[in-house]
């Protein structure tokens, strides 16, 4: 499979460019994209297709007549594609003009997927995936190289040995998305015409010094010449150097390894660093490199094709894991950027389509990170059972200062360690790392995801001891010796440009793997583990690792119904829909548990009333990762947990999932809560139920290069859940310095006593600043929802107070926003607010499934609509609150109570 990605060519058709003491006037490689009139067919003829652009997939083609893929069933109904071959046809000419300059022409296919011959008429005939990657494993298990597991679990609805091709690994199935084996050209197809080579890519390292920022540039070529050549490489820095372009003067390049390698020297008066988000500006630069190559000593031929280029933009900053030993406690793990320690807040991203030709889509990645850069996270990890992710992506992360963790395309299975395979993931991993390196986000290579933990926790099926021990073996030849050596390609001798790589995730970090595969990778002492207990309470503390780096946790909801709308047909039933998309190895009943451990609901109701079980899941996963995500950052004392990644950001298609922003683009509960509890400033309160205590931590994330302490007024209010407003407030004066956590514990006794009892009051912890506005706040529930005594009906109602729509006439999309007013006459419990109108697609709030206890609350909404200023009425807003539920339970309950006490009196009269 390529791994190559598309490049940039600057718009000049002609430069100026000197060598020497002479000036020549030198044309520029020329690129022709093969994007349209292409046809498709599968094997006998039967189905065809023409006028087709690229990128593209065989679903993608054929959608108009067979249906989308990520509708209804179709991720099964529509399987018979991956079953077939196909074949991609498109006739060409080569420019007989654009020949009479080069000696060379490229005809690059930037992404093929998966197994493909191609033609010399641009034939390009694509095999099933399926099919192919059982003949693989059946060759395999012939030659006795089983290479496990061979099937995914039956929930998955999915395909065998994803493992025997180097494909997006989620397109077998997973337990997050569809099945669905691709086959297509998902990426462009380019003529380069040139006369010697092509830049192809530029990696820029930056290291410090006392005065400068040295810029180490390695400008990487493509060359068919079997001699060495010549090359004038110039740098142009508008923004960094007072001289520009910096020269770096004619160089002779080898053949063999097509690399020109030098030093630019910065004045560090002329940059301002690149930050994570919440840490300060994520600064970048835009640096233009452009190079002209020839054969021989002479200059080139006037018009020759000899001048190539690329623009990257750069941040200047440091990064480093620090792995320290701490005696009797492991090493500490977490990232350091320019010399601060950065507690790391995010989400695990997956592909923002299942059909890798749409994993681009430039609105859909300005949302999702967008969404991540406002919820507070700093830290994105891409997971290994994706891609690795478009140009696209990656400007919007270094943009909005995402630091980025990258798995490499490799999860939870052993790999084949056959030449030919090995030699193709050479190429993966040289390819993508001179294309990812540049980046200032990237922060971390994993070479990974849970393959050390597939191997030692599956050790006992594998069979025999020698079988364990050749797979342990093939792994080390395939990461240690394969994948890691390649990676050194955007390494430095005298500097580390960044951290790692770390070999797998979870485990013991960089450090202790460079000894033996560990057995115990799940320590807390080291590295990063991955938190996964289904069947414990997820809203109790005392469940969480005190690890030191928790790089995956998560808990199950569903998405909302505007959403499943969407991806229904006309006779589809939402329960049978939600049935096939559970992937769940356990299916509903974790969700379903976790629900009835607080909340009034029978997991057998579930199917009538789907209503319900949308808003419970959401307000179950919500509270859960609060829970767990507070416990890690008040661990962050003195090191001890430096970072929260939970599992996942978003999604790949409509379903029972992990995730916070559903496939649509639409917020569960999840995401309006990760807002708060990954603020910069944050109080925390964790029950202490053994000592009937509650520890409260606050959090101050943020950086200054000067000292900056700050009082704060930390409030502790009581209500009644019958009232409005505090009954009772507890006050006390904090100081936090910068980047700093304190802690502190508070008997439980203290805060509530009479007339207050645990069920018929909550707590409601703040941070207030010197001039007494409310910066941050937290709500604390003493007892289970399900205890809760006192709740009354708080009357409710939404009001529109404000409207705007932009309705400029050169915009694509109208912008609508409105002010809510939510009224309440009584504390309202987890209001969660549905937008339903059959035109809104997504929408936005600025809160959502909050408790509140003031009598109105401004809400703001945001959604898009397509050509015109689409208005929404008060019946539009659905508004559901706990209350209700707990009121209707506390009746049934009275009713059966009454129904008990009557019998028992007739029961009485019987027996006198």
């Amino acid at each position: 499979m390529s791994w190559a990605l598309k490049l940039f060519f600057c718009a000049l058709n002609l430069i100026f460019i000197s060598s020497r003491d002479f000036y020549v006037c030198a044309d520029k490689v020329s690129v022709v994209e093969l994007t349209s009139s292409w046809t498709l067919r599968n094997q006998n003829g039967s189905i065809t297709a023409s006028a087709l652009k690229i990128p593209i997939s065989v679903y993608s083609a054929l959608r108009t007549t067979y249906g989308d893929v990520l509708q209804s069933k179709n991720d099964v109904d529509l399987r018979w594609m991956s079953y077939d071959n196909w074949t991609f046809t498109r006739h060409f000419n080569v420019n007989q003009e654009e020949m009479a300059n080069v000696n060379a022409i490229n005809l690059t296919l930037h992404g093929i997927d998966t197994v493909a011959t191609i033609q010399n008429i641009l034939e390009i005939e694509i095999l099933s995936p399926v099919w192919v990657a059982q003949a693989i494993a059946h060759t395999q298990l012939e030659w006795g190289l089983k290479a496990p597991p061979e099937c995914p679990p039956a929930s998955y609805r999915g395909e065998c040995h994803r493992n025997m091709l180097r494909k997006m690994q989620m397109s077998f199935g997973s337990e997050v998305g569809p099945a669905v084996p691709s086959m297509g050209i998902w990426k462009t197809v380019t003529l380069e015409y040139y006369e010697v080579a092509i830049l192809h890519y530029v990696d820029i390292a930056v290291e410090p010094n006392t005065t400068h920022w040295n810029m180490d540039v390695h400008a990487f070529f493509n060359t068919p010449l079997t001699h060495d050549f010549y090359g004038n490489i110039t740098l142009f820095a508008p923004d960094l150097l007072e001289e520009n372009p910096y020269e770096v003067g004619l160089t002779v390049i080898s053949y063999q390894s097509p690399k020109v390698k030098f030093m630019v020297p910065v004045p560090k008066e002329s940059v301002k660093l690149w930050w994570p988000n919440g840490y300060g500006e994520a600064n970048l630069y835009p640096i233009f490199v452009s190079a002209t190559c020839w054969a021989t000593s002479e200059a080139p031929q006037l018009r020759a094709k000899t001048v190539s280029q690329q623009l990257v933009k750069i941040g200047f900053r440091t990064v480093e894991l620090v792995e320290d030993l701490e005696e009797g406690k492991g090493r500490t793990f977490y990232f350091k950027v320019n010399d601060v320690p950065i507690f790391a807040k995010g989400a695990i991203y997956l592909p923002s389509h299942i059909l890798p030709e749409n994993y681009d889509d430039a609105d859909k990645l300005e949302h999702i990170l967008r969404s991540a850069r406002d919820a507070n996270m700093n830290l994105i990890r891409v997971w290994g059972g994706g891609l690795y992710e478009s140009k696209s992506f990656y400007d919007i992360a270094d943009k909005y200062g995402l630091m980025v963790w990258q798995d490499m395309a490799f999860t939870g299975a052993t790999y084949p360690v056959v030449d030919a395979f090995l030699e193709s993931i050479r190429v993966e991993t040289s390819q993508n790392a001179k294309y990812l390196a540049s980046h200032p986000s990237l922060v971390l290579f994993v070479t990974n995801d849970e393959i050390e933990l597939y191997l030692v926790s599956n050790k006992a099926s594998f069979g025999t001891e020698e079988q364990y021990k050749r797979l342990e073996n093939e792994y080390k030849q395939l990461f240690l010796g394969t994948i890691k050596p390649e990676l050194n390609i955007i390494s430095r001798n005298s500097f580390d440009p960044r951290p790692g790589p770390m070999i797998s995730t979870p485990s013991k970090g960089v450090e202790e793997n460079k000894k033996d595969l560990p057995l115990d990778l799940q320590s807390i002492n080291y590295g990063d583990v991955h938190f996964w207990s289904e069947d414990l309470d997820a809203l109790n503390p005392d469940i969480y690792p005190r690890a030191r780096f928790i790089s995956e946790y998560g808990f199950q909801s569903l998405p909302a119904i505007i959403s499943w709308n969407q991806t229904m047909l006309e006779n589809d039933s939402l329960v049978e829909l939600i049935k096939h998309r559970q992937h769940d190895l356990n299916g509903m009943e974790p969700m379903l548990n976790l629900i009835e451990r607080y909340i009034p609901f029978r997991p057998s109701d579930w199917e009538y009333k789907i209503d319900d079980l949308i808003y419970f899941s959401q307000l179950m996963q919500a509270m859960a990762a609060k829970t767990a995500t507070d416990l890690f950052r008040s661990q962050r004392v003195n090191y001890r947990t430096m970072g929260a990644i939970y599992w996942h950001l978003n999604d790949v298609w409509v379903a029972p999932t992990w995730s916070s922003i559903d496939y649509y683009g639409n917020y569960k509960l999840l995401y309006y809560w990760s807002k708060e509890f990954f603020s910069p400033l944050a109080i925390i309160a964790l029950y202490d139920a053994s000592n009937r205590r509650i520890n409260i931590t606050m959090i101050r994330d943020e950086y200054k290069e000067y000292s900056d302490a700050r009082k704060y007024v930390e409030t502790i209010n009581v209500y009644f859940w019958d009232k409005l407003l505090a009954r009772k407030t507890l006050t006390r004066d904090e100081v936090l310095e910068l980047n700093s956590v304190q802690q502190r514990s508070v008997p439980l006794d203290d805060i509530i006593a009479t007339p207050f009892t645990v069920n018929n009051s909550f707590l409601e912890f703040s941070l207030y600043d010197a001039k007494a506005n409310l910066l941050v706040s937290t709500f604390f529930l003493p007892s289970n929802m399900k205890s809760i005594e006192g709740i009354t009906d708080p009357k409710i109602t939404v009001e529109i107070s404000w409207r705007y729509c932009n309705e400029d006439a050169l915009s694509l999309k109208r912008r609508i926003a409105y002010s809510l007013l939510v009224r309440v006459h009584a504390p309202a419990l987890f209001v969660f607010i549905q937008i339903v109108h059959p035109q809104i697609k997504k929408y936005k709030l600025s809160h959502n499934g909050f408790i509140q206890a003031e009598p109105i609350k401004v809400v703001h909404l945001d959604y898009e609509h397509s050509s015109e200023c689409m208005t929404i009425e008060n019946e539009n807003i659905k508004v559901q609150t706990m209350n209700q539920y707990l009121l209707a339970e506390a009746e049934k309950k009275a009713k059966m109570s009454a129904i008990n006490a009557r019998r028992r009196r007739r029961r009485r009269k019987v027996e006198l």
